[in-house]
């Protein structure tokens, strides 16, 4: 499935990539962290990994936020950011 961001930048959301996502909120979120988004209420991080094995909209748009991260730190932009701090 192809998917747009708010860039119109096309995104391929494949299993491998719900894998690594899954992984990495699994990682690296505290099990007592909450995430909001947009006027959702709250969710645990047993709840956002569950809209991203589901594919929801909620679960994509966590797909395309961790997309997005790993490529402006690829890319070297977060360094960019960080360095200008």
């Amino acid at each position: 499935m192809r998917e747009k961001n708010n860039s119109d930048e096309k995104i391929e959301i494949t299993d491998k990539i719900k894998e690594l996502v899954l992984a990495r909120i699994d990682a690296q979120t505290p099990s007592n962290l909450r995430l909001f988004i947009g006027s959702h209420p709250g969710m645990s991080k047993e709840e956002v990994m569950d809209h991203v094995r589901k594919g929801d909209e909620i679960g994509r748009n966590v797909i395309r936020m961790h997309i997005k991260f790993m490529r402006a730190v690829v890319s070297g932009e977060v360094t960019e950011v960080l360095n200008s701090v």
